[in-house]
């Protein structure tokens, strides 16, 4: 059974559309795409033999032994241009997914739509979306054992880069204010504020990322 994160990662996936788990663990997501969809064509890959082979024994368990391929590469070289309409990419930083997408640009070009679960460095994400010709259509928030995650659904697509506070609290949770948006305005004003309090012990070489925390500390507030 999925968890609320992976369970909203994979209601961000519509029902005729084949998708590929990039960095799957135990494809446990790879097999809910299955399940809802057994028409569809799913992948699961990882960078690691042993998650790979972790990934078999569970879809293996699940009935979905020769339904579901698994892959085992870096990134997105365990795919060919035009081979699924999506990915998702789930649980890992928002940095290093950024850095997935920037070296397969070829399949990322080919796609229909992705679903990023990052995290942390959720804005650093969503600029890149936005400065390479993508933009975020939906978002959501799920909860798992008192931790709050973000999902993004992005689709190809030109328009202006979200404002400071779209980047870090995400464009469409801004405007839709979902329920749990005031516990996650809070949270990411308290990791601001503890990353804020950390640099003021760093010494005078610290000053211009001081600033910057300030300034988004500010900005966050503005919504209190």
């Amino acid at each position: 059974m999925l968890d609320e994160r992976l369970r909203a990662v994979a209601d961000l996936v519509p029902i005729g559309s084949s998708a590929a788990d990039i960095g799957t663990d135990h494809a446990y997501l790879a097999i809910e795409l299955y399940r809802l969809n057994s028409g569809r064509r799913v992948i699961a890959a990882d960078l690691n033999a042993g998650p790979c082979a972790a990934a078999r024994h569970t879809i293996a368990e699940a009935g979905c032994d020769g339904l579901i391929e698994v892959r085992q590469g870096d990134g997105l070289t365990v795919l060919s241009p035009g081979e699924v309409d999506a990915i998702c990419i789930a649980g890992m930083g928002g940095k290093l997914e950024a850095d997935i997408l920037e070296a397969g640009r070829e399949i990322v070009q080919s796609l229909s739509f992705m679903v990023l679960q990052p995290q942390n460095g959720c804005d650093y994400l969503r600029g890149w979306l936005y400065k390479n010709g993508w933009k975020i259509e939906a978002e959501k928030l799920a909860k798992v054992d008192s931790r709050l995650y973000q999902i993004i659904k992005a689709v190809p697509g030109t328009c202006d880069m979200p404002s400071e506070a779209g980047l870090i609290l995400g464009p469409v949770l801004l405007k839709e204010r979902p329920p749990l948006f005031h516990e996650h305005l809070i949270n990411n004003l308290n990791t601001l504020k503890k990353i804020f309090a950390g640099l003021q012990k760093g010494g005078s070489n610290t000053a211009g990322k001081i600033a910057d925390i300030q300034h988004k500390i500010n900005v966050l507030e503005e919504y209190l």
